[in-house]
């Protein structure tokens, strides 16, 4: 059954995945473009902190390529069970527990597919540039990360997404409308108080959900692929 799993996410979501395999792959490669030298190429070297810049530009799109990623395997998880109306997964032999279970690990293994993209694309953009006496290459780090990142935010919204769609798009759009509209006015009311000039309440938010003890965590700490 499992494997029946694994195939139907894989037809639900094959086109898409395939892009965010081959985001995953590149990314690493377009952050290092630019930096250092070939190896075996007579250059004065960059000064590290000047290569840790560069490279440092790129580091949003990471946590937000596993995000999207972990998104779009959530939605689509229970996106074959919506068309039959959820008909197929009650004819089957099983508790809804076991079903659930089984969809959700088709789903952390398709989570492999960019995760082991990310991992080769950050083995290949570190061999091919020397980095600066001082800082070292951690591909396999940033690759471990990017799979955690790329599960939590798939485990997040798995349930949500076992829901009807139009349940999903109002939650989803309660979050980004908090965040969307919330920092409009927060932008407004600290022309009128002191306090939210020292204080942004969506920015606080935010980075108490992420960089508060919890899973969401491993969304901010380092995702640099280069570092002393």
């Amino acid at each position: 059954m499992y494997r029946s799993m694994l195939f139907l996410h894989w037809k639900q979501i094959r086109h898409a995945l395939v892009l965010m395999i081959m985001a995953s792959f590149g990314l690493p490669l377009l952050a290092v473009g630019g930096l250092g030298t070939p190896p075996g190429l007579e250059s004065a070297s960059l000064e590290a902190y000047r290569f840790v810049a560069g490279f440092q530009t790129w580091l949003a799109a990471f946590p937000a390529l596993a995000a999207l990623t972990g998104t779009a395997l959530a939605l689509s998880a229970w996106n074959w069970d919506h068309q039959v109306n959820h008909v197929y997964a009650l004819s089957l032999p099983m508790t809804r527990w076991e079903y659930t279970l089984q969809k959700m690990l088709a789903g952390m293994t398709l989570a492999l597919l960019p995760a082991a993209a990310m991992w080769v694309g950050a083995h290949l953009a570190t061999a091919s540039i020397s980095l600066p006496v001082g800082l070292q290459a951690y591909p396999n780090e940033l690759a471990v990360r990017f799979l955690a990142a790329i599960v939590v935010s798939y485990a997040a919204l798995f349930a949500m997404a076992a829901g009807t769609v139009k349940t999903t798009l109002a939650v989803a759009g309660v979050i980004f409308g908090f965040i969307f509209f919330g920092a409009v006015a927060n932008d407004v009311l600290a022309g009128y108080y002191a306090y939210f000039e020292r204080v942004h309440v969506v920015a606080a938010f935010i980075e108490w959900i992420v960089e508060g003890p919890g899973p969401f965590g491993v969304f901010a700490g380092s995702w640099t692929l280069i570092d002393v």
